[in-house]
């Protein structure tokens, strides 16, 4: 008897396992299915939402603003004109700006005196020049009455 005793205690406890392991997988699976069916309840609360949105946004005006042609052309228009007007502006303070930061460099100051000094020209020669030029009799062109032609630039004299 203590043979079928302990064989009976030894199955039971197999039992025991197999109905505890059964248990435990159906209590994994059950508590999977509460996280799937949680899932799909707030995927399908997003796609609500989203298919909600997607309504509001083909209501929405900027989406029907093109429809006519000459809307869209004046609509490109206006940008167009806005960017030149914004670019020319945007220049303009940037070089106002720039003159600004450097117009009391003293290197600056420098380097433009020393080309004005190279471009210069000597205007007290070209007036001596020029008087001498009026003041000299030109022979070869003068009239009877003693004033000399002048060229017209028109190549005729």
């Amino acid at each position: 008897m203590n043979k079928t005793a302990q064989e009976k205690k030894v199955v039971d406890t197999n039992i025991v396992k197999e109905v505890s392991f059964v248990e435990k997988e159906l209590l994994l699976n059950s508590m999977t299915q509460k996280e799937l069916l949680k899932t799909t309840m707030d995927l399908n609360k997003t796609i609500k939402e989203l298919t909600r949105t997607l309504k509001t946004l083909e209501q929405h005006e900027y989406l029907t603003l093109h429809k006519n042609k000459w809307k869209l052309i004046a609509y490109n228009i206006f940008l167009g004109m806005l960017f030149a007007i914004g670019t020319v502006f945007g220049l303009v303070l940037l070089s106002w700006l720039t003159f600004n930061f450097f117009k009391d460099s003293a290197i600056l100051t420098q380097i433009v005196q020393s080309q004005l000094k190279a471009r210069q020209f000597d205007l007290g020669g070209m007036r001596e020049k020029v008087q001498n030029e009026l003041s000299r009799p030109n022979s070869s062109h003068e009239t009877s009455s003693g004033v000399s032609w002048m060229k017209s630039g028109t190549g005729k004299e």
